[in-house]
This record gives C-alpha cells, sequence and structure tokens, in this order.
C-alpha cells in the first residue's frame, strides 16, 4: 500500500470530477434564479433560524474533520482551511445575536440597517479570502516555524483555534460598536447606493479568491479540493444579493439554502474522505498484521533452524570431544607396545610377543568400534533412519545373533527359548544391530553368563527381548542418562565406552515404533530391554536379510 493511498489520494480524479459537478450546479442554478430572484415570498422567521442552526452545526463538524486531519497527517494548509471553516461558524453567533435583534426591533433599526447586513457581507467575503489566503501565508513561514506546528500538533490546532476567536470578536466589536459610522447598507426596507459597492466588492473578493484556489486545487488532497464548493456558493449567494438585494425574497431564501446545501455537500465529502481513509488505514493495518505474522513465522522457522544448527553445533563438539578423550587411550596402548617391540624385541620371549600383538589387536578392535558407530550414528540422527520392516521370526532373530558372535561369547551366552511362532515386525538390520550390542556389552562388562529370552507382553501386541547378565550393574544415579549421546559411566574402575551404542540402540529402536530400557536383575547384574511391534498374524514370515557382525559398547 502506497503513502498516497493512506492520505485518500487514489480516487483524486473521481473527487475532483464531482466537486466540479455541484460547483458548476451551484452556479447553473443561481443563473436560473436571477431573473425571478426578486420575487417577493412570505417572512418565514423559522426558516431562518433553522439555517443558522443546520450552518453552524455543518461548518462546525467540517471545521473539526479538518483538524483531525491536520493532527493526523500535519499539513499546515489543512489546518488553515480548518480555520476559515472556524471563522464562518463563530461569525454565525454575532450574526445570529443580529437576526435577534431584527425580529424584535424591526427592519428600520440599525440592526436590520447596518450589523446585520455587515455581518453576513463579512461572513460571505470572509471565508473566501481566508481560504485563499491561508496558502500564502503557510507558505511564507518560516523552515522552524513548520517544523514546530508538525511536531506541535495539538498547540499549534489551539493557537489556530484561538486566532479565530479574536479575529472574530474583533470584527463583531468593530460592527457593533462602529455601527454609526460605517455605511448604511438599508435604508429602512430600501437598498441603499452602498449596498450594491459593498456587495459587488465583496462578490468580487469571492470571485477572486475561486480563481486562486481553484490554480492550485490539483495541489490539494481531495479533504481540501471540496472547498471550491463552498466558495462557489459564496460567489453565487454574492449574485443573488446583487440580483434581489430586498430581504424574504426567492434570491434571499435561494441564497441561504445555497450556502446550507454547499455546507452540507462538503460536510458529506469529509465524511465520505475520512470513511474511505478509515477503510484503507483498516486494510494497511491487516496488510501489516499479515506481514506480522509471516514475520513471526518465519522467525519461529528460523529460530528452529538456528536450534538446529546449535545441536548439529553440540553434536559436533561432542563427538570431537568423546574421540579425542576415547581414542587418547587406545593410541597410547598402542604407541607404548609397538614401542616395547621395536626397542626390545630380541630380549622378549614369543609368549610376551603373543600378548602384545594381542593386546595391539585388541585395541585396534576398539577404535574400529568407535569409528563403525561413529559412521552409523551420521546415518541414525532422530528423524534420518530408514526402516525397511518385514515380518521377522523371533527365533530367526536370536539365532543369527548368537551365530555372529565369537566362540569365546557364544560359550557365555544362552538363549531361552522363544514363544512359538513369535515374529516382529521391524528392520532385521536394525534388530540384529541393537540386540548385539546389548549382548556384546554384556560379554565385555560383566564376568559371568549372559542370558537372552524373548516374551510376548500381555496384549500380544509386542515382543519383549531381554538380555541378562550378573555384573555389578549401572549405578543408580546414571540410568536416566544411559541412552543418552555421549554419555559414559564408571564400573569398578571400567569405562563403558565412547557413549554410541546405547545411544545408537535407542535411535534404531525408536525408528522401528520399540524402545529400549534397564532394569536390575536379583540379586545382581544388568538386564537391557528391547520392545518392538509384534507381526500382524495376516503377514507371512519374511527371510531376513545376511548381516553382518557387529561389534559395539554400551556407551
Amino acid at each position: 500500500m502506497n503513502p498516497g493511498s493512506i492520505e485518500g489520494r487514489p480516487d483524486e480524479g473521481s473527487a475532483r470530477r464531482s466537486l466540479w459537478v455541484y460547483a458548476i450546479a451551484i452556479i447553473a442554478v443561481t443563473v436560473t434564479v436571477v431573473p425571478m430572484a426578486g420575487t417577493r415570498l412570505a417572512v418565514h422567521p423559522n426558516l431562518i433560524n433553522a439555517f443558522f442552526v443546520l450552518m453552524v452545526a455543518a461548518d462546525l463538524l467540517t471545521a473539526h474533520l479538518l483538524i483531525q486531519q491536520f493532527l493526523a497527517g500535519g499539513r499546515l494548509a489543512t489546518l488553515g482551511l480548518a480555520s476559515a471553516y472556524l471563522y464562518s461558524t463563530l461569525m454565525m453567533v454575532p450574526y445570529a445575536v443580529t437576526f435577534t435583534g431584527i425580529q424584535r426591533s424591526g427592519g428600520d433599526s440599525y440592526w436590520a440597517e447596518v450589523c446585520g447586513p455587515w455581518l453576513f457581507l463579512l461572513i460571505l467575503g470572509g471565508f473566501p479570502i481566508l481560504v485563499a489566503a491561508q496558502q500564502h501565508v503557510v507558505a511564507a513561514l518560516p523552515a522552524r516555524v513548520v517544523a514546530f506546528t508538525r511536531t506541535r500538533r495539538r498547540t499549534t490546532a489551539a493557537v489556530a483555534a484561538a486566532a479565530m476567536v479574536a479575529l472574530v470578536a474583533v470584527v463583531a466589536a468593530v460592527v457593533f460598536g462602529a455601527a454609526g459610522r460605517l455605511p448604511r447598507i438599508y435604508q429602512g426596507a430600501t437598498p441603499t447606493q452602498a449596498n450594491r459597492w459593498v456587495v459587488t466588492a465583496v462578490l468580487l473578493a469571492a470571485a477572486v479568491s475561486l480563481l486562486v484556489v481553484i490554480r492550485s486545487v490539483s495541489r490539494r488532497p481531495p479533504v481540501e479540493q471540496w472547498v471550491v464548493v463552498a466558495i462557489s456558493a459564496s460567489c453565487a449567494t454574492g449574485i443573488l444579493f446583487l440580483a434581489a438585494p430586498h430581504r424574504y425574497t426567492l434570491g434571499y431564501y435561494t441564497a441561504r439554502v445555497t450556502l446550507l446545501i454547499s455546507s452540507g455537500v462538503v460536510l458529506l465529502a469529509l465524511l465520505a474522505e475520512t470513511a474511505g481513509l478509515y477503510r484503507r488505514l483498516s486494510a494497511a493495518h491487516d496488510d501489516l498484521d499479515r506481514a506480522h505474522r509471516e514475520l513471526r513465522r518465519r522467525a519461529d522457522h528460523l529460530a528452529a533452524a538456528n536450534r538446529d544448527l546449535e545441536a548439529a553445533g553440540a553434536w559436533k563438539s561432542d563427538i570431537i570431544a568423546t574421540l579425542t578423550h576415547e581414542i587418547n587411550q587406545p593410541l597410547a596402548v598402542i604407541s607404548a607396545y609397538s614401542e616395547e617391540l621395536t626397542q626390545e624385541w630380541a630380549t622378549t620371549s614369543d609368549d610376551e610377543r603373543r600378548a602384545a600383538v594381542g593386546a595391539l589387536g585388541a585395541r585396534v578392535n576398539q577404535l574400529l568400534d568407535m569409528a563403525a558407530h561413529l559412521l552409523a550414528l551420521c546415518r541414525c540422527e532422530p528423524g534420518e533412519i530408514h526402516t525397511q520392516p518385514v515380518a521377522l521370526p523371533v527365533g530367526q532373530a536370536l539365532a543369527r545373533v548368537t551365530d555372529n558372535l565369537t566362540k569365546q561369547a557364544r560359550a557365555r551366552v544362552s538363549v531361552d527359548s522363544v514363544p512359538p511362532g513369535a515374529v516382529v515386525w521391524a528392520d532385521p538390520v536394525h534388530t540384529h544391530e541393537v540386540l548385539t550390542n546389548f549382548i556384546t556389552n554384556a560379554v565385555k562388562y560383566s564376568p559371568g553368563d549372559i542370558h537372552v529370552s524373548a516374551a510376548l507382553d500381555g496384549t500380544a501386541d509386542q515382543v519383549l527381548f531381554a538380555v541378562t547378565d550378573e555384573g555389578n550393574g549401572v549405578p543408580p544415579d546414571f540410568v536416566e542418562r544411559l541412552f543418552d549421546r555421549f554419555t559414559q559411566a564408571d564400573q569398578t574402575g571400567a569405562r563403558t565406552g565412547a557413549g554410541f551404542g546405547l545411544y545408537l540402540s535407542r535411535l534404531l529402536a525408536e525408528a522401528n515404533h520399540g524402545q529400549v530400557w534397564y532394569e536390575d536383575a536379583v540379586p545382581h547384574g544388568s538386564r537391557f530391554m528391547l520392545s518392538l511391534p509384534a507381526a500382524p498374524s495376516r503377514s507371512p514370515a519374511s527371510p531376513a536379510p545376511e548381516v553382518k557382525p557387529a561389534r559395539a559398547d554400551s556407551g
């Protein structure tokens, strides 16, 4: 939305056409009425009273709307136009007082011959002159004053209103105070020669003001352009005044009705402009609100991406820190044995050489375990694990795990009988990886036998695998973090590994809609549990793909 639309300028061409239509219509009606303007009509005091009330209400409301426009936009020309309308409104007060005096004292009093006509002509000519002059006054103001008025708008509006009150007070005081010295506009009910001269001067002033305003109308916003209609009504009233100077004629009433209608047209146009401005501001607010919501959505997206990046950075830092620490120990052992064999080869026995080579092989296997699990972790971060579930017989899965163990490990592992026909719905490679990790951890970190079992849960919807050892168990304060990433615990002085295996087991189980957890075994030892969904009874058992032996640690 561009700034011009907020100021009410998109419909400028349409508004200008409308105001010219009204201005020309006023002049056309006036020219039509002129030949019969002198027709005498009945006296209607109540109609004149209604004219006063409606004119004051219309001009006062117009001035208020223009002041609000100034307070919103800070345009001094708008405040000048509001001041002209305020002048017209305030001048109606002494004019109404004068009209009351005319009704009370008659048509041959100074109220009717001097005060009333002069006040009406000062309203008729003063309003166009103020409108035409204010743009020149604004243009002549110093830049410092203009800057002050834009920053102190309420103060500026109050000063302008006070100036109009003072101007009206001075004008009324001059008219009332110098009534004996002012030329009489009427002598009884008859217009004087001064009447024609003064009315002609007022008409010329209004016409010149109209031309001045028309020259600058294209540079004014629509809320200010409608003043052309009001000045056209002033010119029309002057023409009717010249054509029918007597009171209570067709021209007399037509002139006042013309002023009233023009005030109503201008007021309605301002109300329409204000309503349009409100609609545009409301639409702009809705656009801003949508933009704000979109920015918030994008900010949330960026925040989530930033959190992911921070997590990835933390994961990378954890890997580097963990590997730096864990690699040092096997590398130190490899370095020590290599140096010993190199420097003392001739003095070492065959048994000592075989022991050193075996230690080197164990440390190399340890490094290979770390590398294998690290590679698996890079592929198995949450949300990135691709599963290929099949109906996997439980007995077949356990047999493959034990078959891939070393001879020494198989001697310590016993598998209990499994439920007949028990089948899980899971990826066979992932299942093999988790069970192998549990069993090899038990072989590494417990001295006794390892028992492997499988059973259906109470609902027969899950198959529960259990790997139980006879070791020292896991410290109670570490159980909650046992399956977290890169967590480690000490068990009787031996570290549990680099923190990869159990975290990887948890990821693989969750990717297959399963769970892993730890339980204390009675009377002592550890029990690692794996829960996987049972395959639907209608699913035929599928042959499991061949899996390779996997090394693991408990992390």
